[in-house]
């Protein structure tokens, strides 16, 4: 409308075939300004459209990163079950809550599953077994692996043995009659969490489930 206005203000001060003339000159010109600016505004809302689907996006990719690895977790846990179980040997599953870092390993002696009440907080457990009883598990699919930031171990709870532990080097045991230690592992990237969990011993049944799920006894 302003492109408009101006070009009657210009055709007013001449004579009329010339303020047809500048007329429809400028009235092309308006109609080709007009246009740009629709093809502005739809280039805002295009851009305005990709970036309200792809914020979502890149939230929902790191959530179902951190639901993928919780699960590449869990099948190491049915490995390395199975594992103890045909090979008649202890396996673990090491966890470095310092370092963020996972891998599994093979017993070369034999180390009776834990016995005794529920221990509370942290122990010495695993200062009681010589580390040189196992080595890393080189034959088996299970390599040493880091999470991808920003995923990470909020926590590992081992409470037949050791408690809910924040920090330094820990592990699940395997044993060849099938008997997994109970644990409650979490994992989050920051704002979401995920729980892997083994109640049940004897059968070693794990489980994955969306959340930060808590053990009560």
């Amino acid at each position: 409308m302003r492109e408009l206005r101006r070009s009657d203000r210009i055709g007013a001060t001449t004579d009329r075939p010339m303020r047809l003339a500048r007329s429809r000159r400028s009235g092309c010109v308006a109609s080709q300004a007009g246009f740009t600016l629709i093809e502005l505004g739809l280039v805002i809302l295009i851009i305005g459209v990709m970036l309200a689907i792809a914020i979502p996006r890149l939230g929902n990719r790191s959530y179902a990163e951190l639901g993928s690895e919780t699960r590449k977790i869990a099948l190491a846990f049915r490995y390395l079950r199975h594992a103890a179980i045909l090979n008649g040997r202890q396996y673990r599953l090491v966890y470095d809550l310092d370092q963020q870092v996972y891998w599994a390993e093979v017993g070369e002696a034999d180390v009776p599953p834990p016995e005794g009440e529920e221990a509370e907080g942290e122990s010495d457990y695993f200062e009681e077994i010589p580390e040189e009883r196992f080595s890393m598990d080189t034959d088996g699919p299970i390599e040493k692996r880091r999470l991808p930031e920003p995923i990470g171990f909020s926590d590992v709870n081992l409470p037949e043995v050791a408690g809910r532990l924040f920090e330094g080097i820990v592990w699940t045991t395997f044993y060849p009659d099938g008997y997994v230690d109970v644990s409650v592992v979490h994992l989050d990237n920051g704002q979401d969490a995920y729980t892997l969990y083994v109640l049940n011993g004897i059968t070693g049944k794990v489980f994955v489930d969306p959340g930060y799920l808590t053990w009560n006894g």
